[in-house]
């Protein structure tokens, strides 16, 4: 199986119901709708075989759960994906005064320090936690940012994020299937500017690099860690964590790489490794907030075929 059957990267709800969860959100506060995930979430379980696999296997075979633990995580976990789905389309829905996002202030120093640079930076997110948050939420004038997007969303979100992003003059760079969106992202590096890209999943056509993460094989990209690689710049893995209802954890780790890389492969192999344990960190902490519901793993490939 194609990894874009597994994945097609595109928000659900279809345009009309989009709007609708638009129009509500900016007129009532987003944890009115958080009931609703209870009635939702168990006929989702129980007609979305895929999704409910992919879990199966990550709470069983990687996080080694028991079958009780794990059918209650699964559960969990959807109530908290639901959540996270809605606090986004509050946010765009240009309520995001509703959360307390909070960053360490030592993950905030480094990154000042980082900041004071004249190299650009990348901020490399997953699909675990609520990484779009961080463009609403994330206060600092010194660098324009730039976010990777998937270019495949309907008009009508589409449309929404444009408007909220450009409120805190942030920069959408949609992913182009001729793969000329690279030439962006290096033209904003080469002026020094934040790079904020999810680096956990690809599309057919990218390159990619298999790597033990949680203990098992994975494929991650890896184009902007060459990019990386090749400009010398910095990459902070970012994590924005939900945590009780309107409150969020943020997590800047700066992937320092050790002496001695000799050669760029070198360098992207290291990057990826960081940036796959940065991961691991997070899940151990937040076990419940993994959302990529597709056989992430290649044994989950394999049992799921």
């Amino acid at each position: 199986m194609t990894e874009e059957r597994q994945w097609q990267g595109k928000t659900g709800g279809g345009n009309f119901g989009q709007k609708a969860l638009f129009f509500m959100l900016k007129h009532i506060r987003v944890f009115w709708l958080y009931p609703v995930l209870y009635f939702v979430i168990p006929f989702y379980l129980l007609f979305s075989r895929k999704g409910t696999q992919s879990l199966k296997f990550y709470y069983r075979n990687i996080l080694k759960y028991s079958k009780t633990n794990s059918f209650f995580s699964y559960f969990k976990n959807e109530i908290t994906f639901g959540k996270v789905v809605l606090d986004k389309f509050a946010v765009l829905a240009g309520k995001p005064e509703q959360f307390d996002i909070r960053i360490d202030e030592h993950d905030l120093s480094h990154f000042q320090t980082l900041l004071n640079q004249e190299k650009g930076i990348i901020l490399a997110g997953s699909h675990v936690g609520n990484f779009e948050l961080l463009g609403q939420c994330f206060d600092q004038d010194q660098k324009p940012i730039s976010c990777i997007i998937f270019g495949g969303e309907g008009v009508g979100y589409q449309q929404q994020r444009e408007i909220a992003f450009g409120k805190r003059n942030v920069k959408l760079i949609p992913i182009q299937n001729d793969m000329s969106h690279l030439f962006a992202i290096k033209d904003s590096l080469d002026k020094g500017e934040i790079i904020a890209i999810l680096c956990d999943r690809y599309l057919g056509g990218r390159k990619i690099k298999k790597i033990k993460f949680m203990d098992e094989e994975a494929s991650f990209p890896t184009g902007i860690f060459s990019i990386a690689a090749q400009m010398e710049i910095p990459i902070v893995s970012t994590f924005i964590m939900k945590e009780k209802r309107n409150h969020y954890q943020g997590y800047m780790k700066h992937l320092q790489l050790p002496d001695g890389l000799n050669t760029v492969s070198e360098t992207v192999e290291t990057l990826l490794h960081l940036y796959a344990a940065s991961i691991e960190d997070i899940l151990h902490q937040y076990p419940h907030q993994w959302f990529n519901y597709y056989p992430y793993w290649e044994k989950a490939k394999t049992k799921e075929t």
